[in-house]
């Protein structure tokens, strides 16, 4: 299961990425300064079982860590 500093990576490069109406996921992402961070937590595709019903998590950490490849390198 991803960190949930990745799945606040994971949903600023998410396209799909939708705000939930359950206030209790959203107040889950909450920052210390009371604004609510865009995580996977507060997206409606993010189910119960902590999994993107699009099965998109995994697809854009994997795009995520070939971008930090590529970078090393160039």
């Amino acid at each position: 299961m991803a960190s949930k500093d990745q799945l606040r990576r994971v949903a600023e490069k998410c396209s799909e990425h939708r705000y939930t109406s359950d206030d209790e996921r959203m107040m889950s992402s909450v920052n210390p300064s009371g604004y609510v961070v865009k995580s996977c937590e507060n997206c409606v595709h993010f189910t119960r079982n902590h999994k993107c019903d699009l099965d998109l998590t995994d697809e854009i950490l994997t795009n995520m860590a070939m971008e930090m490849d590529y970078d090393e390198w160039s």
